[in-house]
């Protein structure tokens, strides 16, 4: 299924050098946490190296479809594991303050169905993009450097973290019995309550209110 993500951040500085750090795409994997790399392979076309869901390894060809000096840039995938296209336009607010606005198109998310799944239980494409534009705020307002962007946790590996450990055996238990001490306490009314396990068992839980 297709997806699309939107998003947009102003910036304080002169549209001219936000477009040119854009625009240099060898820049992109400085500020955008899930790109590994981006090589140039001809005049308009790139090769992407970038992280899918759960820690898959995605390469794609792109031809840069859109070109206008400090308005807009766009690409289109031609070959490999994912397709994608999109568009990110540059807007002047002020002489020293640029809004950056950006769409991009998914339309084939990596391992098919399944990671389509994946993709959408542990990574949220709208809260990367987010992440990634202010990222590039902070770089290009010189809030950080692109060294210290590139350590920061990206929202991919917080929420696949996140998901890996509440899919695990302990992850588990403590979600089970989080729901158990809810119930027992719910239920409460403000005395003491116990739970005795089956014939197998000489589990026994006593919670004093």
């Amino acid at each position: 299924m297709a997806q699309r993500v939107e998003g947009n951040v102003e910036i304080a500085a002169p549209v001219e050098d936000v477009y040119g750090y854009w625009e240099t795409l060898e820049n992109l994997p400085r500020f955008m946490s899930n790109v590994d790399e981006v090589r140039s392979t001809g005049p308009d076309t790139t090769h992407w190296k970038i992280r899918g869901p759960l820690g898959a390894k995605v390469e794609f060809d792109a031809r840069t479809t859109e070109k206008k000096e400090n308005e807009a840039l766009g690409w289109n995938s031609t070959d490999g594991d994912v397709g994608t296209s999109g568009e990110v336009r540059f807007e002047q607010i002020t002489p020293s303050r640029t809004r950056v606005e950006v769409q991009m198109n998914y339309s084939n998310p990596p391992g098919g169905k399944v990671g389509e799944a994946a993709s959408k239980a542990v990574a949220n494409p709208k809260v990367m993009l987010e992440q990634d534009l202010h990222n590039l705020k902070d770089i290009l307002e010189g809030k950080a450097t692109p060294e210290e962007v590139q350590s920061r946790p990206s929202a991919a590996s917080a929420q696949s973290g996140l998901a890996a450990f509440l899919t695990s055996g302990a992850g588990l238990a403590l979600l089970g019995g989080g729901i158990l001490l809810y119930l027992l306490l719910r239920n409460g009314g403000g005395s003491s309550h116990s739970f005795t396990g089956g014939k197998k068992g000489n589990v026994r839980f006593i919670i004093e209110i």
